[in-house]
């Protein structure tokens, strides 16, 4: 009898065993499915909580941007301006039809206590009625409309124009948004969570609605959870908040479907019915063949014994021996098989519960160990041996006793099974295990053992986790996902493309199919199981067309089908900011005018386009440069967004207007019909900016120089009639400025002119057509030559002889003159060795240009040259302008220095012409100042040069510089200055500049006494 209750006690112990292990793990992968899926709808509600803010922010900062570029309209302004309601009213009416203002409902203008409204089908009064009682703020408010008849919730915002009504006041533009009913709003809420329903209130009144059917707008009224989430078998009711500027805030909720808690209920179900039905059949199966064994092993002794007592088988009626012996035998034979069948069973069991991978042990009510498998023990580091016969406390981790003792309770007081996870370390590091315990009832159905087993779920739980986070990471992504099968069916999609497409997880076939023929190139990529990457537009279900980044990707095969990934990224922000990329290439960041760039561009269109004549009107700002420098670059560029701004009340819509260089902008004019259309409008825009511009709180004048091209008549390209227009606009200039030119075929004769001059300027150099003439210096008696001025000429092969007051500005205006002062400068040093082995020490000077003295191998320069051709340093003299020292002086004065130590002589030309002072020539290490010939053309004779001529000289001397005037042509003048005190003198009167032989011999014939060499003494005598 023993023996069959451990038998049927292992045989439910089997069973047990079976059921858990199959059940477990299912029950496991159920729960943490269902806890990942509930904290993934608490991120996404976040998440689009976030995604509302941004989306509702971006749409109200546009309407914000088009409601400043409404009060910034000149057509506005001019209204104004001249007190013109209707004027202003038709403007607000127009802006209000332009096309991408279809959120705004309303525009009003306040000044002067009145105020125009333009409206989309509201009257004007309602729109009144909600401006009454308005705080004028430069930010979004609410104002709940309370007139007669009707209500309604408005969002406003005032912005201030620039513009001031003569002593009326600051104006005041309104925009007003309307949310009662507001279509786009409620399709914006819509597409952004991607929901069957929305509603958006202001505490219990609804203001948006819109649902797709039936009843979801009431699941909606009924919400009442505070924590924004609820969840039903329909579908899923959220709660979010929103808030613009200084609005109230407002009530957000959504419907969205719920397929995952369903999907995921019915998906577990049934493979645990699945699960439960394999237990069944298994352990029936199991049944009937243990059953069938033991019968068969019972047969033969049962059968012995039935025999024995049939009567038949008594004595004298059976041909069985009737021994009672031998029946005793077979009965005991019987007995014997049977206990022998019982303790193969038994084996069998525990054989299986020794060598089991789960834990299993069994404890006595008292918690002593009765029963330990193998597996059990190993994890506790220990035998079944030593712990059979020990309580929890003997085996069991501290961490591990109150979860072990605790449970146990539960078992032996409810008489049911308990479930818990519980961690420890193991021989193969920390595991983590699902135990099951559960009580064994004797005979009167009272619990006396209690049964445990501990399932291993480590790699299971962290399957779970990496399952969990791929599934948080798909859906939760930005970049929208969707995987097909061959037929380009959608298997699965993420949240983002559903986002994206405006399409649920149901209809994302649809979505991708009409995608794709939309683009068959990326159908055809996809078909060939190929790779592709590239730019397409996808089309919202709302209407809303979207520029996407799409790559598409083919899985490996592991069998079956084929399966495609496509990712589709929204490049939205990526397009903006190439259109802000290319506004920066195409305009002109300080003006918002059209660059060069552009306005060439649309001056080719219009060529290529125009039937009529087309002006182009190319204008220079004069001194503009004196500006920055009085007021500084910032007012500087204030004065330059003047210019830009009166330009365009100079001009026609259809004209435009450029910034083409620094002070440099330029008009094209359409159809003009007549030279006098344009000269008439050139007027018109110089005699607006002759009109005093705001520097800050000053005020300051300019003149403006303008040249003018046609396209008939001037050129038929846009290089060419810019090329013209700027040539005509430097003949202003040399005319005095402040002048309006025609092009004229002669200027272009003239630039054409001087492009040749610079070709061939450029090659004179390595062509040898560059030479060196010496002017010789004099004391003021004119009797001995005591230096000389190198000055060089050109003769070209193509030109002759060319003048050096053309050929010397056209190298200066190039880096030209650089190279052709280091030239001179060789030439002259060289010049004056030769001079000086011939017994005459002559010094030599040499002119520097101011690109010259910018240039950082000057200095090198001159130490080379003094090296190698072995002058003496006090024998060069280096002749700088005026105005170039005083514009340079910072660069100048340390670099002067440098030379003076080296012991050249520095001397300023051209002196009396800048605007030199007695502080700048204190500075400079200077020892001679030559004075401009134009203070002694007119001397003797003008008593203001002779007064200003003696000014100099006396200043000049009393600096102890020594004094040299140019240009002199008579005895009269040579006479008056050297009662002045002037100390040497140059000019046409005693010396033309000639080839250095020639000079030297002057010099040596004077120093001789020859009549031929006293022919300046002899011109004086």
């Amino acid at each position: 009898m023993r023996a069959s209750r451990f038998s049927h006690w292992l045989w439910g112990l089997g069973i047990v065993l079976l059921t858990l292990a199959s059940v477990t793990p299912l029950v496991m992968a159920y729960l943490g499915s269902e806890k990942l899926l509930h904290e993934s709808q608490q991120h996404t509600l976040q998440r689009d909580q976030r995604l509302l803010e941004e989306v509702l922010g971006e749409r109200f900062m546009d309407i914000r941007s088009q409601s400043q570029a409404i009060a910034g309209s000149p057509d506005l302004h001019k209204a104004l301006a001249d007190a013109d309601l209707d004027g202003v009213r038709s403007v607000l009416q127009q802006q209000l039809a332009t096309g991408g203002r279809r959120h705004i409902d309303a525009l009003a203008l306040g000044y002067r206590q009145e105020r125009v409204v333009a409206s989309r089908q509201i009257s004007p009064d309602r729109v009144q009625a909600v401006l009454n009682d308005n705080v004028t703020i430069n930010e979004w408010q609410s104002v709940t409309e309370a007139s007669e008849g009707a209500t309604g919730e408005w969002l406003v915002l005032p912005v201030r124009l620039d513009h001031q009504v003569s002593t009326a006041g600051p104006a005041w533009l309104y925009t007003l948004v309307r949310l009662n009913d507001n279509d786009w709003l409620a399709s914006v809420l819509m597409s952004t969570f991607g929901a069957s329903a929305v509603t958006l209130q202001r505490n219990d009144t609804v203001l948006v609605s819109r649902e797709t059917s039936a009843g979801q707008l009431a699941a909606l009224a009924g919400m009442r959870d505070a924590r924004g989430l609820v969840e039903q078998d329909s579908g899923i009711l959220r709660h979010h908040t929103w808030q613009v500027g200084n609005s109230a805030q407002y009530q957000v909720r959504s419907w969205l479907p719920n397929t995952a808690s369903p999907l995921l209920r019915d998906i577990h179900l049934t493979m645990l019915l699945v699960v439960c039905l394999m237990v069944v059949v298994l352990v029936g199966i199991w049944l009937l063949a243990v059953r069938h064994l033991t019968g068969r092993l019972l047969a033969d002794p049962l059968s012995d014994a039935q025999a024995a007592l049939r009567p038949e088988t008594r004595p004298g009626r059976s041909s069985v021996s009737g021994d009672p012996a031998s029946t005793g035998q077979r009965l005991e034979r019987t007995s014997d098989a049977g206990l022998w069948q019982a303790h193969e069973q038994d084996s069998f069991f525990s054989g299986i519960i020794r060598y089991s991978p789960e834990c299993i042990f069994v404890k006595d009510v008292e918690g002593y160990h009765r029963l330990v498998n193998k597996q059990y023990a190993r994890t506790l580091w220990s035998s079944p041996e030593a712990m059979v016969g020990k309580r929890d406390d003997m085996v069991l981790p501290e961490h591990m006793l109150d979860q072990a003792r605790s449970s146990d309770r539960e078992v032996l007081d409810s008489g049911k099974a308990v479930k818990y996870e519980a961690t420890i370390r193991t021989p193969d590091g920390v595991r983590t295990f699902l135990v099951t315990k559960f009580p064994i009832s004797d005979g009167g159905g009272a619990p006396h053992l209690l049964g445990g087993i501990a399932t291993d779920i480590t790699e299971l739980k962290e399957t779970q986790e990496r399952l969990g986070l791929v599934q948080n990471v798909f859906a939760e992504t930005t970049e929208a996902i969707i995987v097909l099968d061959d037929r380009h069916n959608a298997l699965i999609a993420n949240r983002a493309f559903s986002e994206l497409s405006g399409y649920d997880q149901s209809q994302a076939t649809s979505a991708i199919q009409a995608f794709l023929h939309e683009h068959p190139e990326v159908a055809s990529q996809l078909d060939k199981q190929r790779r592709w990457q590239g730019q397409c537009f996808f089309a919202h279900r709302q209407g809303g067309i979207l520029p996407v980044l799409v790559s598409a990707t083919t899985l490996p095969k592991s069998s079956g089908d084929a399966r495609y990934v496509l990712r589709f990224n929204d490049i939205t922000e990526l397009k903006l900011a190439e259109h802000r990329l290319e506004h920066l290439a195409w305009y002109d960041q300080l003006t918002g005018l059209p660059n060069r760039s552009l306005f060439s561009q649309r001056l080719e269109e219009a060529l290529e386009q125009a039937s009529t004549m087309t002006a182009i009107l190319f204008i220079d700002l004069d001194h503009f440069k004196d500006i920055n420098d009085k007021y500084g670059h910032s007012r500087g560029d204030q004065v330059l967004c003047q210019v830009a701004d009166r330009l365009r009340t100079c001009v026609q819509a259809k004209d435009v207007i450029s910034r083409f260089g620094a002070d440099e902008f330029t008009v094209m004019l359409r159809d003009i019909d007549t030279e006098a259309q344009v000269m008439s409008i050139a007027s018109r825009v110089m005699k607006t900016l002759e009109m005093p511009f705001e520097a800050g709180e000053d005020e300051c004048l300019n003149s403006v120089s303008i040249g003018i091209t046609l396209s008939m008549r001037h050129g038929g390209t846009a290089e060419t009639l810019l090329r013209n227009a700027d040539q005509a606009m430097y003949v202003a200039k040399e005319r005095g400025r402040q002048r309006i030119v025609l092009f004229d075929p002669s200027i272009d004769a003239r630039q054409q002119q001087r492009l040749n001059y610079e070709m061939g300027l450029r090659e004179a150099l390595n062509k040898d057509e560059l030479f060196v003439r010496y002017q010789p210096r004099f004391e003021i008696s004119g009797r001995r030559i005591v230096g000389a001025e190198a000055l060089v000429r050109w003769e070209s092969q193509e030109h002759g002889l060319v003048p050096p007051d053309i050929f010397i500005p056209i190298a200066e205006g190039t880096r030209l003159i650089v190279d052709i002062g280091r030239f001179v400068l060789e030439q002259a040093c060289h010049e004056a060795v030769r001079w000086a082995e011939q017994g005459e020490a002559v010094p030599v000077s040499v002119n520097l240009s101011p690109k010259q003295l910018r240039e950082d191998g000057l200095w090198s320069d001159i130490q080379r040259i003094l090296r190698e051709s072995g002058l003496a340093p006090n024998m060069l003299e280096l002749e700088l302008t005026e105005s170039m020292l005083v514009d340079n002086i910072d660069l100048v004065l340390p670099l002067l220095q440098r030379i003076r130590a080296l012991g050249v002589n520095i001397a300023i030309d051209d002196f009396g012409t800048g605007y030199s002072s007695l502080a700048y020539l204190k500075q400079l290490p200077i020892d001679t100042v030559k004075v401009d010939r134009s203070f002694i053309n007119d001397v003797p004779g003008s008593p203001e040069d002779e007064t200003l001529l003696q000014a100099i000289v006396s200043m000049a001397r009393s600096l102890n510089y020594r004094v040299v005037a140019e240009g002199v042509e008579s005895e009269q003048q040579r006479a008056f200055l050297e009662t002045l005190g002037c100390d040497e003198l140059q000019g046409f009167l005693l010396g033309r500049p000639e080839p250095g032989n020639m000079l030297i011999s002057q010099v040596i014939r004077a120093r001789e006494g020859t009549p031929e060499g006293d022919r300046g003494a002899g011109r004086l005598g």
